[in-house]
C-alpha cells in the first residue's frame, strides 16, 4: 500500500516538472505569467476555423485575424492597452489560479485511488498461491485428503531399441513427430489407390457439368472410403504379419517394417505397368536387379503413382463419351432450331443428369473403380 502510494507521488511529480519544464519551453513563468516579445493575450473563435487574437510584439497590442490567411485588423491604444500590457484581470479571474490548483490536487487523489486498487490487484495475480499445508485430522475422523494439481502432458519419442535407442521429449519430439505425421498423406497418395479414384471422381464431375457438385470435400470422402475398401487386404496382411508380431515381442522394429512393406510393394507392383517400372528401373540406375525385391521402394512408388495417372486419365476420357455425345445431341438440335443464343449446356445438363440416375452411375462408378485394381500376387 505505501509503496503504491510512493510510487505514485514520484511519477505525479515528475509528470508536474516535465509540465513545468514544457511551460518555460512556451515561455510561461511558474506565476502564471509568459515572458519574451511575443506574446498571445486573448483568442475569440468566430468560426470552425475562424478567430481574432489579441497579440503583444513588445509593448504593442496587435488585433489579428486568424483564418486561411492572417490579417492585421488594427492596433490597441489608450488605457486598454495599459490594462492588459499590466496584467490587470477581472474580478472574477483572481480567483483562478486557486481553482486551477485546487483542479490538480484533485485530480492527483483521483489517481491515487484509482491506481492503488489496480495496484493491489495486480500484487494479487502475481503473487504466487501460499503452499497448502497440510491440514491436522480431527481428533477420531478421517485425515484431510490431499488434492494433487494435473501435470502438463509429456510427448516421448524413441527411436531404435536396445543400447542405441534415441529419445526425443519436449519440444524436439513434437516437431518430430509432427513432421512424421506430415508424411501420413503422401503415403496414402503415393502407396494406394487413392490417386486413380480422386482422379476419376473429378472427370466425373467435369462431364457432368455440375461445377460444385458434388463438393470437393465428398468426393474426397469418397475416395477414402474407397481407398479403405482396395486396400482392405493388404492392411491384413500387414497387421497379421508385421504389426501383430512386432507388439507380442516376436519381432524388432527393422522386421516389422521390413514384413509390413511386402504386401504394399506387392499391391504397388500388380498395379504398375511394366513399360513403366522398367523406365524408372533405368532411371534409377537399377538396370543389375535380378528381381524384383531388389528393385528399391522409391523407385516401385514412382512407377506406381505414374501407372495411376496413366490409368485414371483412360478411365475419365471413357467417362466423358456420353455425355459429349449428348452435348453434341443438344448443340445440333439447337443449331437447326436457330436458337444461337441459348447455351447447349442448359439444356444438356438436365438430360445428363437424368441418363446419369437412370442408369445408376454412381454404382457403376464405384464398382469399376473398385474391380480396376489388381490384387497382390
Amino acid at each position: 500500500m505505501f509503496a503504491a502510494v510512493a510510487a505514485l507521488s514520484v511519477t505525479l511529480g515528475i509528470l508536474l516538472l516535465a509540465l513545468r519544464w514544457l511551460g518555460r519551453l512556451h515561455g510561461v513563468r511558474p506565476g502564471g505569467m509568459r515572458t519574451g516579445a511575443l506574446e498571445v493575450l486573448d483568442r475569440t473563435a468566430t468560426g470552425p476555423r475562424q478567430g481574432i487574437a489579441l497579440v503583444r510584439v513588445a509593448d504593442r497590442v496587435l488585433i489579428v485575424g486568424i483564418g486561411e490567411d492572417h490579417v492585421l485588423l488594427g492596433e490597441l491604444d489608450g488605457g486598454v492597452r495599459e490594462e492588459l500590457l499590466n496584467g490587470q484581470q477581472a474580478p472574477g479571474a483572481a480567483r483562478r489560479p486557486a481553482s486551477s490548483l485546487l483542479g490538480r490536487l484533485g485530480l492527483m487523489v483521483v489517481l491515487m485511488f484509482a491506481l492503488v486498487p489496480l495496484d493491489l490487484a495486480a500484487q494479487t495475480v502475481t503473487s504466487p498461491p501460499p503452499a497448502a499445508s497440510p491440514q491436522a485430522p480431527a481428533v477420531g475422523g478421517p485425515a484431510a485428503p490431499v488434492v494433487i494439481p494435473p501435470t502438463a502432458p509429456s510427448i516421448d519419442l524413441r527411436v531404435a531399441s536396445g543400447g542405441e535407442t534415441v529419445q526425443l521429449s519436449g519440444a524436439v519430439g513434437i516437431v518430430v513427430l509432427m513432421g512424421l505425421l506430415t508424411l501420413l498423406p503422401m503415403l496414402v497418395l503415393m502407396m494406394t489407390g487413392f490417386t486413380r479414384i480422386l482422379i476419376v471422381l473429378g472427370f466425373l464431375r467435369s462431364a457432368l457439368g455440375t461445377q460444385g457438385a458434388p463438393p470437393t470435400q465428398v468426393l474426397v470422402a469418397v475416395a477414402l472410403m474407397l481407398t479403405g475398401l482396395v486396400m482392405r487386404p493388404v492392411i491384413t496382411e500387414a497387421n497379421a504379419t508385421a504389426l501383430q508380431p512386432y507388439l507380442d515381442g516376436q519381432i524388432t522394429q527393422v522386421e516389422a517394417y521390413q514384413a509390413a512393406l511386402v504386401p504394399l510393394r506387392g499391391f504397388m507392383l500388380a498395379n504398375t505397368r511394366e513399360q513403366d517400372l522398367r523406365t524408372f528401373v533405368e532411371l534409377g540406375g537399377e538396370e543389375d536387379a535380378a528381381s524384383l525385391d531388389q528393385i528399391g521402394t522409391m523407385t516401385v512408388m514412382s512407377a506406381f503413382v505414374t501407372s495411376e495417372l496413366r490409368t485414371a486419365f483412360q478411365m475419365g476420357f471413357i467417362l466423358f463419351l456420353p455425355f459429349l455425345v449428348i452435348d453434341l445431341i443438344v448443340a445440333s438440335v439447337l443449331m437447326s432450331m436457330g436458337m444461337f443464343m441459348l447455351p447447349p449446356i442448359m439444356v444438356s445438363l438436365p438430360f445428363k443428369l437424368l441418363l446419369f440416375v437412370l442408369a445408376d452411375g454412381w454404382s457403376l462408378v464405384m464398382q469399376g473403380l473398385v474391380a480396376s485394381f489388381q490384387a497382390a500376387a
